[in-house]
């Protein structure tokens, strides 16, 4: 943790109210990220990120019930989670998934494929951890 002024300092996330500035900041991590993995964002999303996934090292667990798509084939291991992950969004349960990179997840929160929100979690430890979680849901997902 740095020190700044005398006292440890650090952001541990951020929070994207304008949904685009959100995704341009997902876009711009992708293309300089060579590992991502994509755990249940929306599948409207997903296509539109498609092209710039390619040539990348990626694993894809789609949502629960969404079938998997030719169009996803060649871009890696793709499966479909057998869990149901929500947040509550204004009182109301809508779907949650993330995308994970080396140093830093963004999470979605979605309702079908209209994009709620987008927010950020950088701090180091947080990060591993949801890899880690990750990986333990793609053993438990279907391929």
């Amino acid at each position: 943790m740095p020190i700044v002024d005398g006292r440890y300092e650090m952001c541990i996330g951020s929070n994207y109210t304008d949904i685009e500035k959100g995704l341009d900041a997902i876009r711009r991590r992708i293309e300089k990220a060579r590992n991502i993995r994509i755990n249940g964002i929306p599948m409207a999303l997903l296509k539109e990120l498609r092209p710039a996934l390619e040539k990348k090292d990626v694993k894809i667990i789609l949502p629960l019930g969404a079938k998997k798509d030719s169009s996803l084939e060649g871009l890696g291991p793709v499966a479909v989670t057998k869990a149901r992950v929500y947040q509550r969004y204004n009182d109301k349960e809508v779907s949650s998934g993330s995308i994970i990179f080396p140093d830093v997840v963004f999470n979605i929160v979605y309702d079908g494929d209209r994009i709620l929100g987008i927010s950020t979690l950088e701090y180091a430890k947080c990060v591993k951890c949801m890899k880690e979680g990750f990986e333990g849901g793609w053993r438990y997902a279907k391929k």
